[in-house]
Formats: structure tokens, C-alpha cells, sequence
């Protein structure tokens, strides 16, 4: 049976306080109801969720406070990229200043497409090369497919999984050349502490070379708790301590496969941001409006 997640909630709050002026969501999907015309990947990791689309999610933004957003490709449609080209194309003039969007890039993707994605405002390529993630590929065509980035001028957003990042240090580190951009702190196990061997190395990577960012996202979902999400601060703190210019932000809205018992209201993971920097209003200001604007190309 397909299990079955707890629904976005849908009255989005402000956060306490509101986030700054042009603040921007780094992650967030979106989705269609007509499945016929957008069908998921044979076997997907999930099934494309109903009631998020385009407009819902820009409804949440506007609740919390947020105008620029950047869509990331969600997994289940995989390399057809139709309907994140629908949307960029159905933009209006004011959204095409403040909506970018990252996209899948695998050996499949023609150079057209990507031409056609770079003109409409994709600015990355995202990398699901966790082991969860299902993902069938070699290192070989990763590498072809981060190559293809580089020349089109895009980053590489590396979605791992803490157990994951030892394995692929020896090729994340023989990549040169390319910003990549860690998804969601890594979804490191915040019980192994920050002397864990895969934390010092991603604090090391952060330090040491200006190519290496971070989404500093998800904390609220890898806690341990429904609420408050302490586990998560020593984490965000650390990373954004180490490279507070490289450190962008995300909701991940509508939040697929939540597994908690409590679905947060999508003001509380801002909430959290404001606590790993102990509230500085010059580094929540950077987090979410100076250092996307420089990565993802905002006026």
C-alpha cells in the first residue's frame, strides 16, 4: 500500500519576526493535478502530491513573507521537464524578476533543453545521487552531467545523505571548478553530534574552498522532535558560522513524505534559521536575501 503523509497546512503564518525585504525560498516543488499531461517516472520514490501547483506555492510565499523563490525540479518527473517549462513560460513580467529554478540534468537532457531551461531561469542542476533516493547511475555520467552544467554556467546541487558523503568525497572533491551547493545540510543524523566524521568533513569543504555552499534546510524535518527542533541549531549554527556568505535557505515545501505525527506551519522552519544565528539581522539578511541573489542571479 502507498503510505500515506500528513497535508501541508495551508494558512501560512508570517514568522515572528517577518523575514526581510526581497527574501527568497531556495526550495520549494511544485506539482499538477493532471497527471495524464504531467505523469510521474515509472516507479518514482513518490507520487506527485495533489493541491501543490504553482499557484499554492505562491500563496505560502506571499504567508510567509516571501517575494523570490527558486522551484526545484521535484524527483518524480524525473528528466521531462515540461511542466517546470510551462510554468517559467507562463510567468508574468514581475514573477520572471523574483522565480528561478533548479532542474535534473542526466545524459538524456538535450543541449536544447538546457538552453531552453537557462533562458527561462534555471539556474541550477540538482544531483539526487543519495543511495534513499532510488537513484539509478554512475559516476561516469554524473560527471558528464556536471560537466554540461559548467558549461552552461549553472551550479551543482548535491542532494546526499549523511552516510553518503564520505563515500563520494574522493569525486565531489576531483570535480574543480563547479559551485555545488549541499541540499539540506546533508541530512546528517543530528544524534551523531558535529565531531562526526562527515559533519567535520562538510564544515572542512565550507571553510577551505569558495565554491563549496549550503541549504541550510530541512533541520525541522531530520529533528528528532514535532516541534522546536533543538537538535537542529548546533547543526545550522556550525555550518552557517563557517561560511555565512555561501549559506542560502529553503522551506522544501509542500513537504513530501513528512513523516512526523505534526505537520509545522511553513513559518516555523524560518523561525529555525532565525535561532541558528541567534537572531542577527545582518546574517538572516544575507542568508536570505544577499547570498541568493548572488547564486541564483536576482537583480
Amino acid at each position: 500500500m502507498e503510505e500515506v503523509f500528513p497535508d501541508w497546512d495551508r494558512n501560512t503564518r508570517m514568522p515572528v519576526p517577518a523575514p526581510p525585504p526581497g527574501s527568497c525560498d531556495c526550495q520549494f516543488h511544485i506539482f499538477h493535478d493532471d497527471v495524464k499531461k504531467y505523469p510521474a517516472k515509472p516507479n518514482p520514490l513518490y507520487q506527485p502530491l495533489k493541491g501543490c501547483s504553482f499557484e499554492e506555492a505562491q500563496g505560502m510565499l506571499k504567508g510567509a513573507g516571501f517575494s523570490r523563490g527558486v522551484i526545484v525540479h521535484a524527483m518524480p518527473y524525473d528528466t521531462d521537464h515540461s511542466l517546470l517549462i510551462d510554468t517559467l513560460e507562463g510567468l508574468s513580467p514581475e514573477d520572471r524578476r523574483n522565480i528561478r529554478a533548479t532542474a535534473i540534468v542526466k545524459d538524456n537532457v538535450a543541449d536544447a533543453t538546457l538552453e531552453r531551461l537557462n533562458e527561462l531561469g534555471v539556474r541550477g542542476a540538482r544531483f539526487n545521487v543519495g543511495r534513499k533516493y532510488a537513484e539509478s547511475f554512475s559516476m561516469a555520467s554524473v560527471r558528464r552531467s556536471m560537466d554540461r552544467t559548467r558549461e552552461i554556467g549553472w551550479h551543482a546541487k548535491l542532494h546526499i545523505n549523511g552516510e553518503d558523503v564520505l563515500d563520494f568525497a574522493d569525486f565531489l572533491t576531483s570535480v574543480k571548478n563547479l559551485t555545488m551547493v549541499i541540499d539540506h545540510m546533508a541530512h546528517l543524523r543530528f544524534s551523531g553530534g558535529l565531531e562526526q566524521p562527515a559533519c567535520r568533513w562538510i564544515i572542512e569543504r565550507l571553510k577551505r574552498d569558495e565554491n563549496w555552499w549550503m541549504l541550510c534546510s530541512n533541520g525541522n524535518r531530520d529533528s528528532v522532535y514535532d516541534e522546536g527542533f533543538d537538535d537542529a541549531v548546533p547543526f545550522g549554527h556550525a555550518f552557517i558560522s563557517a561560511a555565512p556568505d555561501r549559506m542560502v535557505w529553503g522551506s522544501d515545501w509542500p513537504h513530501v513524505r513528512w513523516r512526523k505525527a505534526r505537520m509545522m506551519n511553513d513559518a516555523e522552519p524560518v523561525e529555525l534559521l532565525y535561532r541558528y544565528v541567534d537572531n542577527d539581522p545582518a546574517i538572516i539578511k544575507k542568508v536570505l536575501v544577499d547570498n541568493p541573489a548572488k547564486l541564483y542571479g536576482f537583480d
